[in-house]
């Protein structure tokens, strides 16, 4: 089943949105996003928890 983070989801003015049917690999595309748009770390836990169905 293919999941999705909504980068507005994490409260940034953002349209970012990124879907996948791995966890660890939407964790690590909004990790890199977070870091590289936002200048923001977020904890993987906290990552895990915006993930939604697609």
């Amino acid at each position: 089943m293919t999941k999705q983070i909504v980068c507005a989801d994490a409260g940034m003015d953002c349209s970012f949105v990124v879907q996948s049917e791995s966890e660890d690999e939407l964790v690590e595309m909004v990790t890199l996003h977070g870091e590289h748009q936002h200048d923001v770390e977020m904890e993987k836990n906290d990552i895990r928890d915006l993930i939604k169905p697609a």
